[in-house]
């Protein structure tokens, strides 16, 4: 999700009692694809059976999300729910912006620990990890064929390590002069996912305790290099850097022959016309994959706050959320709900390796990635890492641009 806007300036006020007004009617802002948008009614018209509510999805572009809810905290007029990344729920929290569940106890046990913690401080629990996605390497199937690259792994105990990945990158040859090997999907607000490659180097961005740098990093040095390499040795275009080109548009036009994908991308791959397949990050001392997926929150000056918070309740529920993720192409979150049994619709084959691929989604890095000040911390990592990546600074002075960048905005909890 996109970078918050300053939180200065919210209001926190309205109204306590959702009976205020006789309108049974609540306002939801989101995001969505055609295959989440389609899923998300089915869920508001569901919920409309049952309780009378009508749910008002009011669908913008990805772009557009934080600021449409902005504005309608700084003008009095906020929705009463909204889908808001893990990544951003807690600048939200931190502003008291969001409504605390009121059965959060009970829904707890249900929920995998890494997202119930996303959403979750000493202070309550503000909104439902609706779902989870994560990144994988897919490949142009002829690009495969045509460097000898065999089988690939299946399993995430046998994910290329990074030696081996970067062997497969240099055994891709371009179909033509404007074509690469790879591109990584740390555009679009996505500059974290280059933190899965410090992860996977056993490195860390923040301090253990998350209240400051990890200045001069051995794990985060060795993965500038690696990431820099990238570039350095042509093996991904210049606009694939992290104010660049979507790695998703690349690998769908075929200037890479490959690319990191979250599996909310496969609807689309699966449009663009060639064989496709997929298998694991690579891995170093670690196994690591980046947290995706989203949150539900309620508004807390929502004039109908309450009913708000009965719909959060309501797709929390099991049923609906098996029901979601296999139409979104998604993952859930519950520790009830096995993927394995979920009748997605595009790539069930590949699925299958994402399930597997999420187990990799390390507690260390979540515990990063959900500080308060998070938004800017990748912006910041945006900007640097775009800097660096086509830079020519030594990889330790690039580093220090980095971690100076972040320490910059860094608030401590």
């Amino acid at each position: 999700m996109g970078a918050l806007s300053a939180c200065s300036g919210f209001s926190t006020g309205g109204s306590d009692d959702s009976s205020a007004s006789d309108d049974t009617s609540i306002t939801m802002i989101t995001w969505a694809s055609d295959a989440e948008a389609t899923a998300f009614q089915a869920l508001a018209d569901a919920f409309r059976e049952q309780s009378g509510t009508t749910v008002n999805l009011q669908v913008v572009p990805y772009s557009e999300v934080l600021t449409a809810v902005d504005t309608g905290l700084r003008t009095d007029t906020p929705p009463d729910l909204f889908r808001v990344s893990y990544t951003d729920v807690a600048a939200y929290r931190a502003q008291g912006v969001l409504a605390d569940l009121p059965d959060a106890a009970d829904l707890e046990p249900s929920f995998l620990p890494a997202f119930w913690a996303a959403v979750t401080d000493e202070a309550g629990t503000f909104g439902i990890p609706h779902h989870t996605d994560t990144s994988m390497v897919v490949l142009n199937t002829a690009a495969v064929a045509s460097a000898g690259l065999g089988a690939l792994p299946t399993t995430l105990d046998t994910a290329w390590t990074w030696e081996q990945f970067a062997d497969a990158l240099n055994r891709i040859q371009p179909s033509r002069a404007d074509t690469y090997a790879f591109a990584a999907n740390w555009q679009n607000a996505g500059a974290y996912r280059w933190l899965n490659f410090v992860d996977q180097a056993g490195g860390r961005l923040l301090t253990d305790d998350l209240t400051s740098v990890a200045t001069g990093d051995p794990g985060a040095l060795k993965a500038l290099t690696f990431a820099r390499d990238l570039f350095r040795d042509q093996l991904t275009p210049q606009n694939a850097s992290t104010r660049g080109q979507a790695a998703s548009d690349l690998f769908l036009n075929q200037t890479v022959a490959t690319a990191f994908a979250g599996d909310f991308l496969l609807a689309e791959i699966e449009g663009g016309g060639f064989d496709y397949t997929a298998t694991f990050l690579p891995r170093d001392v670690n196994a690591s994959a980046d947290l995706g997926g989203n949150a539900l929150v309620a508004v807390q000056a929502g004039q109908k706050r309450d009913l708000a918070l009965q719909f959060l309740s309501f797709c929390a529920q099991a049923e609906q959320m098996g029901t979601f993720c296999a139409a979104a192409t998604v993952l859930p979150t519950r520790t009830d709900v096995d993927p394995a049994t979920l009748e997605y619709p595009v790539r069930p084959d590949l699925m299958e390796l994402y399930v597997q691929q999420a187990q990799a989604i390390r507690e260390p890095l979540v515990q990063q990635v959900v500080v308060p000040s998070f938004s800017a911390i990748n912006a910041q990592l945006r900007d640097r890492l775009d800097e660096v990546f086509l830079g020519s600074d030594d990889d330790a002075a690039a580093l220090d641009r980095i971690t100076d960048g972040v320490a910059s905005v860094l608030q401590t909890p």
